[in-house]
Parts: structure tokens; C-alpha cells; sequence
């Protein structure tokens, strides 16, 4: 009988530590997958910035030409020019959203009433009209 039980103690000591490992491992593959999350994430996010980012350049670049098309005696309809403008703008606000979800600072000046990136030679914030100087 006394083998028995010793049998008895070594098999609930290995079930014991069995249903440990296992809880470790699966705390561990929680965590895993969490940062897996995390990571898929930040990527989803960078991606988009990327891409607003890319759009962003070829709006410039269209209100580059309005106005290159002006100075060439070519002009465009001013109120076309400013509703390209303000599509930057939008894209610009929506980059400055992605990059502080990202955790990314203003490589610039900031406003100090909304916190948005303003132009070095500003002296009133496009987004909230707040005087800078």
C-alpha cells in the first residue's frame, strides 16, 4: 500500500505541475497575442500616415502648378486653388492625428491654444484662428 500511495503523490505532483505549466503557457500566448495586436496596429496606423502622407504630396503638388499655371498667364479659378488648400489642410489635421496616435512629436512649431502644427512664419493658427506671436 505504501508504494501505492507514493505512486499516488508523484502522479499529483506531476498533474500539479502540468496544469501550472500550462497556465503559464497560456498566459504567455495571451500576452503574445496582445502584442501581436499591438503591432498590427501600429502597422495599420503607419500604413494609413503613409498614405495620407502620399496624397498630401500630389495635392501640393497640383496647387504647385495652379499656381505655376497663374505666374505663366494661365490662371486658375482662385476659389478651385483654395479648395485644393483646404484638402491639404484636411490631410495635413489627419496626419497630425495619425502621427500623435502614433506617439509621433510635431517635427514643428505647435499652436499653443489647440496644439496643432502650424508653419514657422505663422501668426494665427489655420485650425483653431489662435494668434501665435
Amino acid at each position: 500500500m505504501r508504494n501505492q500511495d507514493t505512486f499516488y503523490r508523484m502522479l499529483d505532483t506531476l498533474r500539479t505541475g502540468a496544469e501550472a505549466a500550462g497556465t503559464l503557457a497560456l498566459g504567455t500566448l495571451g500576452l503574445a497575442c496582445e502584442g501581436a495586436e499591438k503591432l498590427a496596429e501600429a502597422a495599420r496606423l503607419r500604413f494609413q500616415a503613409a498614405r495620407v502622407e502620399g496624397e498630401m504630396d500630389e495635392k501640393l503638388m497640383e496647387a504647385g502648378e495652379m499656381v505655376y499655371a497663374t505666374h505663366t498667364g494661365n490662371p486658375t479659378e482662385s476659389e478651385e486653388l483654395v479648395q485644393k488648400l483646404r484638402e491639404i489642410d484636411g490631410l495635413k489635421t489627419r496626419l497630425a492625428e495619425l502621427n500623435e496616435t502614433l506617439g509621433r512629436t510635431p517635427e514643428g512649431p505647435v499652436c499653443p491654444d489647440c496644439g496643432k502644427a502650424v508653419g514657422a512664419g505663422d501668426h494665427f493658427c489655420r485650425f483653431c484662428g489662435g494668434k501665435l506671436d
